[in-house]
């Protein structure tokens, strides 16, 4: 009918991560989830979903109860230098404790709600989100000036052209352009989208870690809504993204 939907989601989170290990490829990296906040709200339905971990949870909120338990776990990261993610482990047990904490469901609806949570908090997912801030780095030594290439595979893919722009005592500064692809599709929606992201990235040259980042991106294409005789719909997504280390301990 002509009328225009737009949705604003927002997460926010804390982590503590945790350098357990490191080999001449590898670190190995304790991590966990501190925080977790999470809106999302549609000019046409209002707030459709809000999640703050800090606050307290009530018997009734079956998300709260949920989404409280992403705090209580463990994880184990193991990370190239380059900062492409090897493999997460522990992500099993948080789901299966999100789900155990939702209510006294059957073991059906238990393995449904696993099912959902496992799209963006599996093993896998986990590492495709977190290499996002962590795959960045080259596999050579670069001058200032020069520039390598990675690509980020998943949901949201994308070949990234990162550069070196200045070093200084205490700071690593690196830009990255990137052509951005984001594919999903499940029985109620499919979205195709292709656009362009920035990144700014500022390392330590004592650590080597990410201490801020910041990446803004604009993707556009159309979604076919199945459950609405395969309706198509031009979509498009704006996102802002920002990193940074509030505490490093040694």
């Amino acid at each position: 009918n002509g009328s225009k939907h737009e949705m604003e989601n927002h997460v926010e989170g804390d982590y503590i991560f945790t350098v357990t290990g490191v080999s001449d490829s590898l670190y190995n990296i304790t991590f966990m989830f501190a925080r977790f906040k999470m809106s999302s709200s549609s000019n046409q339905l209002g707030t459709i979903i809000s999640i703050d971990t800090d606050k307290q949870v009530t018997d009734e909120d079956i998300e709260a109860k949920l989404f409280s338990q992403l705090i209580t776990v463990d994880l184990q990261m193991e990370m190239y230098r380059s900062g492409k993610i090897k493999s997460i482990e522990g992500a099993d047990r948080m789901i299966d404790k999100m789900a155990g904490a939702a209510g006294d469901f059957d073991e059906f609806t238990k393995e449904l709600i696993r099912e959902s949570m496992r799209s963006e908090f599996s093993n896998e997912s986990l590492a495709k989100s977190f290499e996002q801030m962590t795959f960045i780095y080259p596999t050579e030594s670069i001058k200032k000036g020069e520039s390598w290439t990675n690509t980020f595979e998943g949901e949201l893919s994308s070949q990234n052209t990162w550069t070196l722009d200045e070093m200084t005592k205490n700071d690593i500064l690196i830009s990255g352009k990137s052509t951005i692809k984001f594919v999903n599709a499940d029985a109620d929606l499919e979205m195709n989208l292709t656009g362009d992201m920035t990144s700014n990235v500022v390392t330590s040259t004592d650590h080597g870690f990410v201490k801020s980042m910041s990446s803004t991106s604009v993707a556009k294409g159309h979604s076919i809504m199945h459950n609405m005789n395969d309706l198509k719909v031009p979509t498009s997504i704006t996102s802002n993204i920002t990193y940074k280390i509030e505490k490093h301990v040694q």
